[in-house]
């Protein structure tokens, strides 16, 4: 036995001894191998100038990354470049054309820090990105490294990060951030880089340290061309005499701009001996969106065969457009996106603009983007709205609106003249110049130079939820959202993303825009508020489990029941809603539904349908539903039914219960559909005023005391229920 223990703890230490020689092995082969690849980094760097490039997803981040490039090829033209991306995005189709060297490496996009299954795959997709960037990184040997963001440079600037600790790479890292709010990753990894270069001055607050404002930068090819001479260099003939209207939705498409213009055909065909309609559909050809599949869909959908033949000559699209200064050069008016990117485009060109800016993106920037360029009166603003299509909610840019705006536009020639020369003027940075002056260590540009078009602030969602609640709180009916708010085009924008947020997949942000249309007031979309609270699309079993019984919870029907009520606005499309409420199977919507009865009591106080349900709902298993529905008996009973239905419940075992109907009979006095007498007094006092808790005062005895006061002072011996004209009064026995 003795001889077995020692065999056993000897091969266990054979074990332990090999198992630490292996581990030893192996960091004195990492060590080796970061000696020869920091001595490899050093050899290759004396030569030319090699940079690493990265960024992409869209050609938002792409082109910045390229008018870099050239920037610096221009300056250096033996540098030598490396593209990293991600495969099948903007960048493979882009760069590629450029003409650079392109590599790609493993990353998709970051979903938040909430712990999910999609962020366990967002880290071990990341992880996979990073082993491949530090191979090509010490393979290349980059002396700087530039990101422009887009979810692929996450793991190239990790790399960088780690290889510069380590001291195996002498590298500079320089992040550009097109955004005035940077995105979640760029805010994190902006830290530890040697230079953020900044688009927006606002954008300094989040890196005060080494943050340094450039601007955006704009490729060579990006210039004004005599229109005739880029006539002849498009691939397509546009006719004389036309004015032409380019409109795209960014390098990937939107589907919403995409389906617009096509909806807009109809209405444009009427004008096709003086227009010409460029469309870029985007690159987008994914199982969630396929640009192309989708617009040629739309055509099929909304034209007909004569409209179709139409066409020619007077439509003309494509998936994007390389040579894009030509079409810019072309065009009377541009509409489009409001990305950073489109309108420094935009301006190099001089160009007036439609703009649609996508909404709830991060610190809406696109909106304020947008907003910028319409003050300096240079473009013209249309939101996308939210409806809800085929069982789906959708944002929208009504085809109607959008032609109706560009043939109001195209018919002002002074004011298109007049935002062309606007647009010349807007956002000139120098930006290629500037990020040079950072790149190469220069001083050559002084804080001054530093000039931008000052963007308005806007409130977040969140903060715009806080503010007009309590608003709301404190003013009543008088309440009026624009007061708060202050400024109409800051409200028209607020309800638009709001409805924006209806489409959201999180059920937490749709709940979110529902309060918000509520406090903004916007009566527009309580269409899509009734369709929703009357949704019953199921939930997966997996939600099912947390407790979700539709696609639109509980949280979301109670929320939209009571924005309905905030929004203070009645018709028989409401009540059919709020009637159905009623018999929710959530009980806080049941409980909801009869707090707004109550408000819209005026309104349904003399249906006997209305009395009936709520009577129906005093007998709810839920106590809360059954205190609401009392009270809201008060507001909308006028016959001895409602009164003794109040009465009935004066044991009741919870003393809100009985409060809440000792509250509906004084409300009933109040509106005179009751006279306070003795007799009323008498089945009064029959309610039991006792209270489980402790508080200083009781208010259920409150109550009580109010109705006890205005019954004394009744000289009637008995009391009639005062009823509309036609209805006989009754007694009450």
């Amino acid at each position: 036995m003795v001889s077995a223990g020692a065999d056993f703890l000897n091969r266990n230490e054979n074990k332990n001894v090999q198992t630490a020689l292996i581990i030893t092995g192996v960091l004195f082969l990492v060590f080796i191998t970061g000696l020869l690849a920091a001595k490899r980094w050093r050899g290759i760097g004396g030569g030319h100038t090699r940079i690493v490039l990265s960024g992409g997803g869209t050609g938002g981040h792409v082109n910045p990354a390229l008018a870099i490039a050239e920037a610096i090829r221009g300056r250096d033209p033996e540098a030598r470049f490396l593209y990293i991306g991600v495969r099948n995005r903007a960048e493979s189709i882009i760069v590629k054309r450029a003409g650079y060297s392109l590599r790609f490496v493993a990353s998709e996009g970051f979903p938040g820090f909430r712990i999910s299954f999609r962020l366990l795959r967002f880290l071990f997709v990341v992880s996979i990105g990073v082993a491949q960037s530090i191979i090509m990184l010490c393979l290349f040997a980059p002396k700087r490294v530039i990101a422009t963001g887009g979810y692929v440079s996450a793991p190239v600037i990790a790399a960088a990060l780690i290889l510069k600790k380590l001291r195996i790479a002498s590298v500079q890292i320089f992040l550009h951030e097109q955004n005035s709010i940077p995105g979640q990753l760029n805010a994190l990894m902006g830290r530890w880089v040697d230079k953020v270069l900044l688009t927006f001055p606002q954008t300094l607050s989040f890196f005060p340290k080494n943050g340094a404002v450039v601007g955006y930068p704009i490729r060579h090819s990006i210039v004004p061309i005599p229109p005739e001479k880029a006539r002849e260099n498009l691939q397509f003939k546009i006719p004389p005499d036309r004015s032409v209207v380019f409109a795209f939705g960014g390098s990937q498409g939107a589907r919403s701009i995409n389906r617009a213009v096509v909806d807009a055909l109809p209405f444009l065909l009427q004008h096709r001996d003086r227009l010409f309609l460029i469309h870029g559909i985007g690159l987008a050809s994914m199982s969630e969106y396929d640009a192309e599949a989708d617009t040629e869909a739309r055509i099929e959908k909304t034209l007909s065969a004569e409209e179709k033949q139409l066409l020619d000559g007077f439509y003309y699209r494509q998936d994007y457009f390389h040579n894009i200064a030509e079409v810019y050069s072309v065009c009377t008016l541009v509409a489009c996106r409001s990305g950073a990117g489109s309108l420094n485009e935009i301006s190099r060109i001089g160009k007036p603009a439609l703009l649609i800016p996508k909404a709830n993106l991060p610190g809406d920037h696109q909106v304020m983007n947008a907003r910028a360029m319409k003050s300096a009166g240079a473009a013209e603003l249309l939101y996308e709205d939210t409806i809800m299509e085929e069982g789906q909610i959708l944002e929208k840019l009504d085809g109607r609106v959008l032609a109706e705006k560009i043939i109001l536009l195209l018919d002002n020639a002074e004011r298109l003249k007049s935002m062309s020369e606007s647009s010349r003027h807007f956002l000139k940075r120098r930006a290629s110049e500037r990020i040079l002056n950072e790149l190469y260590g220069e001083t050559r540009f002084s804080d001054s130079d530093n000039n931008s078009t000052p963007f308005k602030e806007l409130t977040s969602n969140s903060g715009l939820l806080q503010t007009l609640s309590a608003a709301y709180n404190s003013m009543g009916r008088q309440f009026d959202p624009l007061s708060v708010v202050g400024d109409p085009d800051d409200l028209d924008y607020y309800r638009h993303r709001a409805a924006g947020l209806l489409s959201h997949k999180g059920w937490e942000d749709r709940n979110l825009g529902v309060k918000l249309i509520g406090l903004t007031r916007y009566t527009e979309k309580i269409p899509t508020l009734l369709k929703m609270l009357a949704d019953r699309t199921p939930v997966n079993r997996a939600s099912k489990l947390f407790g979700g019984d539709y696609q639109q919870v509980g949280f979301i029907r109670r929320n939209i029941v009571q924005a309905l009520r905030v929004l203070d606005y009645f018709d028989p499309e409401v009540e059919r809603g709020l009637f159905a409420a009623l018999s929710d199977g959530y009980f806080e919507v049941r409980a909801q539904a009869c707090i707004t009865a109550a408000h819209f009591g005026r309104f349904i106080e003399s249906d006997s349908k209305w009395l009936d349900a709520l009577m129906n709902r005093m007998a709810d298993p839920c106590f809360e539903v059954v205190i609401e529905a009392a009270k809201a008996v008060g507001e909308v009973g006028v016959d001895e039914e409602a009164a003794g239905a109040l009465l009935a419940i004066k044991e009741a075992h919870y003393w809100q219960v009985r409060n809440a109907a000792l509250h509906g009979l004084k409300r009933m006095i109040d509106r005179g559909a009751l006279e306070a007498s003795p007799a009323l007094l008498a089945e009064v006092s029959a309610f039991i005023l006792t209270s489980t808790d402790f508080k200083p005062h009781f208010t259920i005895k409150e109550t009580f005391t109010v109705l006890q006061d205005r019954c004394a002072a009744s000289r009637s011996k008995n009391y009639d229920l005062r009823l509309p004209a036609g209805k006989a009064a009754g007694k009450l026995k």
